[in-house]
């Protein structure tokens, strides 16, 4: 990351330290966040990509995403062709 400064009045610098406080996270991540939330609503559904700003944030997402995508990919790609053949079963009519 790269230092940005930002000035901010009395009342703004409160509305992020009570953001911050309020939250947990540190006052720069307030400002990260709040940007990637605003960019996110500016695009709307006319730019999907946008939209993904910040999802990879997650602590769920694999930190070797960018370089083994491709095995994410087919491994999900296989994940839900199994679920597709799961076909519930008929009843019987014994019982």
């Amino acid at each position: 990351m790269k230092p940005f400064q930002v000035y901010l009045d009395p009342r703004d610098r409160a509305l992020l330290e009570r953001l911050a406080k309020t939250t947990g996270l540190s006052r720069a991540e307030a400002v990260r966040e709040a940007i990637r939330r605003w960019v996110a609503e500016l695009a709307g559904e006319d730019d999907p990509l946008l939209g993904l700003i910040g999802g990879l944030d997650n602590p769920d997402v694999p930190r070797d995403l960018s370089t083994r995508h491709d095995v994410y990919a087919v491994r999900e790609v296989a994940r839900r062709r199994v679920a597709e053949r799961k076909v519930p079963r008929r009843p019987t009519g014994k019982g």
